[in-house]
């Protein structure tokens, strides 16, 4: 046991050093960077979200009220790709990146009762992306000039769920929420130049804390028919973020060297967010889902000022899931296999005069069991975001996911 808890602990530690952004356009500047809504192959086939459902082979840091039926004691580390043509009126790119997205471990404490214990670390948000322009000036002469940022921020959280009376489900996190988000503006000049290279570098060290409070009920079908086998599920969940104290510096790189000024500690304003869901079983096989997300955007504020290019998100997220949980005795591989659809529409929380930044995917994914109790999940979402009018930027992305789940007994009572 002491063993594993060390392991766990050098887990935490190393995702802290490479839990990192996805790529992204100069869309992701604004705010915090790109949101990760959900950062598993698991709920990324069905629509990104899936906040009514309740697996007990899965923990994750989402909804802390779906650990309610977790069984053996879970580990879970997920990797994503990302690969993105970025393309305007003039030109286009393409662009690729591969990140660690994060780790989870939740043990089950007690199973009548739903108490189940989890922590982890998953990113929240992404920022990364790079411009160049080459420019002719009467007065500077020829240079290039180029923008970049990089950065994440992300959360480690300790949660806990219970199951009451009527059945439903209820969870609750506490989360720290760490990250640096660095931002990078460069002029340089041809050699035989008057005038030298120069840089400037400004990071935002983020720190604050937050909570995750979330209900999935019972079987809502019971209420009117108590012989039916079908399963009807209502989730809320509720992500509620203090104020994030943030450290900020200038780096300035000169000719005559690197200064570095502190410029001091300021508050910035992340919106809580809030998702609805709900999701209708039958047959023991079969799984609908419906989510909706919405983050108030347009309460974001840094140092006091909010931004003209922010508004409130909204997304919407429908998945199916096809899970056979009516296996006898020594089923196949294939038998044990879970295969699941999505689509999602967002609205995201960027707007440039008056144009609004959408989202629209269509997502996979499948589920691969390997020896007794350990899962293999991969999914895969492709999309558009964006748009060419008015010299904006069109993406077409196809993103992977891959989550690696190991399942082991503790805490489990022994019969004497």
């Amino acid at each position: 046991m002491i063993r594993k808890i060390y392991y766990i602990a050098l887990l935490i530690f190393i995702s802290l050093e490479f839990v990192s952004a996805q790529g992204g356009p100069i869309y992701s500047r604004y705010g915090v960077g790109d949101l990760i809504h959900s950062s598993t192959a698991h709920r990324l086939g069905f629509g990104g979200l899936g906040s009514a459902v309740i697996d007990r082979d899965y923990v994750d840091g989402y909804n802390p009220a779906s650990w309610s039926s977790l069984y053996f004691t879970r580990f879970s580390l997920s990797a994503k790709y990302l690969g993105t043509n970025y393309e305007d009126n003039n030109t286009s790119s393409f662009h690729t990146n591969v990140i660690f997205s994060g780790f989870t471990i939740g043990f089950p404490i007690e199973r009548d009762l739903g108490i189940s214990i989890a922590l982890g670390l998953i990113p929240i948000s992404a920022l990364r992306y790079e411009i160049e322009n080459e420019v002719t000036s009467k007065i500077l002469g020829d240079y290039k000039e180029s923008y970049s940022a990089k950065g994440s921020l992300s959360k480690i959280f300790l949660g806990t769920s219970v199951k009451i009376p009527t059945n439903t489900s209820l969870g609750a996190s506490l989360e720290f929420y760490t990250g640096t988000n660095t931002y990078t503006s460069a002029q340089d000049f041809s050699d035989n130049s008057l005038f030298k290279d120069v840089s400037y570098e400004t990071k935002y060290k983020y720190r604050g804390l937050g909570a995750t409070f979330s209900a999935i009920s019972g079987n809502v079908i019971r209420l009117f028919n108590d012989s039916t086998n079908s399963v009807f599920r209502l989730s809320i969940l509720a992500n509620l973020t203090s104020d994030l104290t943030t450290d900020t510096s200038i780096v300035t790189q000169t000719s005559i060297g690197e200064l570095e000024h502190f410029v001091g500690e300021t508050t910035t304003v992340l919106p809580s967010k809030y998702t609805i869901g709900a999701s209708y079983a039958w047959n023991r096989k079969y799984t609908i889902l419906f989510d909706y997300l919405f983050q108030p955007f347009s309460k974001y504020q840094f140092s006091g000022k909010s931004s003209v290019n922010l508004k409130d998100l909204s997304k919407y997220s429908v998945g199916f899931e096809y899970k056979n949980k009516t296996l006898g005795m020594h089923p196949t591989t294939f038998e044990q296999m879970a295969f699941r659809l999505g689509a999602s529409y967002e609205e995201t929380q960027y707007t440039f005069n008056g144009i609004n930044i959408n989202q629209y995917s269509l997502h996979a994914g499948f589920t691969v069991p390997f020896g007794d109790i350990n899962l293999l999940d991969f999914a895969v979402s492709a999309g558009i975001r964006g748009t060419k009018e008015n010299n904006l930027i069109e993406e077409k992305f196809v993103s992977a996911a891959f989550t690696l789940t190991l399942g082991e007994l503790w805490f489990s009572r022994q019969d004497r």
